[in-house]
């Protein structure tokens, strides 16, 4: 079922939470060039993987429902739900969203409320041009006892971003938003979400190297090599929430 409605411009603003001429602007920013990196490609193949266990420590992932991936890129980590899943995904990108519906992930849907289980923001809650909107909207279209999960999430509560005023992962071009976790707990306990936890991966991701790190933050904080960017503890958040059953 397509998800366009009697007006571009309502189907735009539900959609991806923007006018049609905002997403035009936007796709040039995620064509086909943007997913090809073959070693950035590998790497998050793993971190998928390292997410996902994360994620089932958290919900049963077991029973099946509906998932939606808000920003779903080519559906690679929305192919790791088993088969007892009906997977839905956003996605901005014209050619993402081709490879996406090629695994079997729905991009042409009509969005209910109380419909979906599992809702997820993986790396792209700052991309999102109505950030706090889309978070609020999420509670409605999640059944009662669904989750909310933000995985591989920038967090400017860090130490690096406190002294840098930078994060490895943030991109000017990109971001609409730039996220805390002080800042979503907030978000989401307003809009009447459950926190069930935060995760702060770094040791557990393919991409830290603790002794080099350490080398480059001391050299970045000397002024040594101030644009070197690099892997640190709590850059990257998880966050892990519900709406309440009542």
């Amino acid at each position: 079922m397509s998800p366009k409605t009697k007006d571009d411009d309502i189907f735009f603003k539900e959609f991806f939470g923007a006018r049609k001429e905002t997403i035009l602007k936007l796709k040039k920013l995620y064509e086909k060039e943007y997913f090809e990196n073959e070693e950035l490609a590998k790497k998050r193949k793993v971190m998928y993987l390292k997410d996902f266990s994360r994620l089932k420590k958290y919900f049963n992932l077991n029973k099946g429902g509906n998932v939606l991936d808000i920003g779903c890129g080519t559906g690679d980590f929305l192919s790791l739900f088993g088969k007892e899943w009906i997977k839905y995904g956003i996605e901005v990108s014209d050619f993402a969203r081709a490879v996406a519906k090629e695994k079997g992930v729905i991009t042409d849907f009509e969005i209910k409320d109380n419909c979906f289980d599992l809702i997820i923001f993986r790396g792209t809650i700052q991309h999102i041009p109505d950030p706090i909107r889309r978070i609020g909207e999420c509670y409605y279209w999640l059944k009662k006892g669904g989750g909310i999960v933000f995985l591989a999430t920038p967090n400017t509560n860090s130490v690096y971003y406190k002294l840098f005023n930078d994060l490895p992962m943030l991109s000017e071009t990109r971001n609409f938003l730039l996220p805390s976790d002080i800042m979503l707990k907030q978000i989401l306990v307003n809009f009447g979400f459950k926190i069930k936890g935060f995760e702060y991966p770094y040791l557990d991701t393919p991409y830290a190297s603790p002794a080099k790190d350490i080398l480059y933050f001391l050299l970045k904080l000397l002024k040594i090599k101030k644009d070197i960017k690099f892997p640190f503890y709590k850059n990257l958040m998880e966050c892990y929430a519900e709406k309440p059953n009542e």
